[in-house]
């Protein structure tokens, strides 16, 4: 169990703002797009904080890993499927040297912009916030493992955000932007990566910002 609600409402913030700000141009790219190409490769790590773990040698071959492998695996998975997908396509792109080790951040969250309703990305702080809110340690890179913790967390944060009126009272901010069950999902992610450590001044700070 959670236990502690404090910052859901900022938390809930938040996933309005990113998805306004970036998530939603971000998922609706590549999505739309024709072909990924290395220039969009490029801003999008960029905007994941991925740039680093995927230096530019490799962009080329990973730019073409996602749009002859990746992508239309995604797209052709069934619901129920994707999460061990995403563990099965991160063992493949490192086995044929697209990216340097495993790269399930980077998968997730490319699953993530073609099917934001389903998948959730992976992230150390989340996983970290999950750590402390189950007690019991996420093995690294077991997707499938993080994301039925993901769900059991959302559904307890689902709850809270209708128990405690945040709902309810950020209606007017997400409902014109995105769906419910997303709205829903993009808070649990945020809450955890709080949860995990996220700064907490820094996150208040943007979204004071953006709702100012």
């Amino acid at each position: 169990m959670i236990g502690n609600f404090d910052n859901l409402e900022l938390a809930a913030k938040e996933a309005i703002r990113t998805w306004i700000l970036s998530e939603k141009k971000l998922s609706g790219q590549l999505l739309n797009i024709s072909e990924i190409t290395e220039d969009v490769l490029k801003q999008w790590l960029g905007y994941w904080m991925l740039a680093r773990s995927n230096p530019t040698y490799l962009r080329a071959e990973l730019a073409k890993q996602l749009n002859e492998l990746v992508r239309p695996s995604i797209l052709n998975s069934s619901d129920e499927d994707l999460p061990l997908q995403i563990q099965f396509l991160t063992e493949e792109l490192k086995k044929i040297n697209a990216t340097k080790g495993k790269q399930t951040s980077l998968v997730s969250k490319i699953a993530f912009c073609l099917k934001p309703e389903i998948i959730v990305p992976y992230d150390k702080r989340a996983r970290s916030g999950l750590t402390k809110v189950y007690g019991k340690k996420m093995i690294d890179h077991d997707y499938a493992s993080y994301y039925k913790s993901f769900l059991q967390f959302k559904d307890e944060v689902d709850d809270e955000l209708e128990a405690s009126g945040v709902l309810e009272n950020l209606r007017s901010d997400w409902q014109s932007a995105m769906s419910e069950n997303l709205f829903k999902a993009r808070t649990a992610d945020k809450f955890l990566m709080l949860i995990g450590g996220f700064s907490v001044e820094k996150m208040a700070k943007a979204v004071q910002e953006f709702f100012n």
